[in-house]
């Protein structure tokens, strides 16, 4: 039976329970976790203290983490803390409210519990997890409940660029009005997944919310084309070099490259070998979780001038279907090696061809101020540099390499960039 609380345990758990709702709403996003087995939810962080009612295992709840052991947790009912190890973190995906109309949000998972709001179509939700009978529970802004399953949809992702010279504001829910999360850069590339009233929800690699849509436009289509230098930028903004790195990646000399890349906020392009791929998947991970772009180098490293087109097309399938594996995501741009390429070649390749604008011989001098020298005599604005993240001697001159090229007034972006 559950116990009454004492009204000075009563006013400290409400003071709590305001204090738990301002550090959500300020951070932007409610974190979620799920019991894995029933608990007790106590009035204070301890099992000491009056008991407040039970929670069964499978059950959401908004947790904010107290120490020694203790999480305070609330649902739509009950509030109050429950003991760590009874939680576990559970990840969303974005699904789109396809139902005409949109979906109820309820408390429990029936159309007879208490509706919590109303989710409108073509809105971008979060979902947790499911609940039988064909339930989701899910979050939009600062609401979270359960819908049904059947009204939401995995939606298909748009690559688009933010067009906006102040940048664009990003807002957690379809609103001027909405919780501001922060800006997104003009330029920015984005995936978006759903536009509703002016409104379009999309995603970087570290932000995602709703912008206006009309502050995105597309990208260029880029085909097939062979490409060996970048568009200038227009006057007064910042010229742009794309780095890139062949024949990777390496368990000792990427993470080096990644590292420096890192800590100088620069984006390359790292065009992979198929066999290194598969045998560096964590590395191919860590590439593209940090925003850089993973090209395709080919499997073997053949001359492809000097194969058939049946042997072109496996040598470019595998290394693609090997990144596939590893990241959920096909390679972008792709790169012959030797820099081979004929219409033949051409004609089994979907995606733009790129060359390079300078070849900084990395590769034959094995001498880190040589990188810089090289890139020294040709570097301008729209350039595209050739190094292979495979060699020692190309880690140890990179460093050099960024810091010569930020002092020159250059940013570092991925080729698919400097195309557009």
């Amino acid at each position: 039976m559950k116990k009454l609380l004492p009204y000075a345990i009563f006013l400290t758990f409400l003071i709590s329970v305001f204090v738990g709702q301002i550090s959500a709403s300020a951070e932007g996003t409610l974190v979620i976790q799920k019991l894995v087995e029933d608990a007790t939810i106590y009035a204070e962080p301890s099992a000491d203290s009056v008991e407040v009612d039970q929670i069964a295992k499978g059950s959401y709840v908004t947790a904010t983490n107290v120490s020694q052991g203790w999480t305070y947790i609330q649902t739509h009912q009950l509030e109050g803390y429950v003991e760590t190890a009874a939680l576990v973190n559970v990840k969303s995906e974005g699904y789109l409210v396809v139902q005409k109309g949109g979906t109820a949000l309820f408390t429990y998972p029936s159309q007879n519990a208490q509706k919590v709001g109303q989710v409108y179509e073509n809105r971008v939700i979060f979902v947790y997890g499911t609940a039988p009978g064909g339930w989701s529970f899910v979050q939009y802004g600062q609401d979270t409940g359960y819908v049904a399953t059947n009204s939401l949809k995995k939606p298909i992702a748009t690559t688009k660029r933010v067009n906006a010279v102040n940048g664009a504001v990003l807002r957690l829910t379809a609103s001027p009005n909405g919780e501001e999360l922060g800006t997104l850069a003009n330029k920015t590339i984005v995936q978006q997944y759903s536009t509703l009233a002016g409104w379009a929800y999309v995603e970087t690699d570290t932000q995602k919310g709703y912008i206006n849509a009309s502050e995105l436009t597309d990208l260029q289509k880029l085909g097939n084309k062979v490409y060996n230098k970048g568009v200038p930028v227009v006057k007064g903004e910042n010229k742009r070099v794309a780095l890139t790195f062949d024949d990777g990646p390496n368990a000792k000399v990427t993470p080096q490259i990644l590292a420096i890349l890192k800590k100088h906020n620069a984006k390359a392009t790292f065009f992979m070998v198929g066999p290194n791929v598969s045998n560096n998947s964590a590395i191919v991970k860590q590439v593209y979780k940090e925003g850089h772009e993973i090209g395709n180098h080919t499997w073997n490293h053949s001359k492809l001038t000097t194969l058939s087109k049946t042997n072109v097309k496996q040598e470019v399938d595998r290394t693609s279907n090997a990144t596939y594996a590893a990241i959920g995501q096909y390679p972008t741009v792709f790169r012959p090696p030797y820099g081979a390429t004929n219409d033949q070649v051409r004609s089994v390749i979907t995606m733009p061809t790129i060359l390079w604008s300078i070849d900084t011989l990395d590769w034959k001098h094995r001498n880190a101020d040589k990188i810089l020298a090289y890139i020294k005599t040709s570097v301008k604005d729209g350039s595209i540099i050739l190094m292979h993240d495979i060699h020692q001697t190309t880690a140890d001159g990179l460093e050099n390499v960024i810091l010569y090229l930020q002092k020159q007034g250059y940013e570092f972006v991925t080729v698919s960039e400097i195309l557009q």
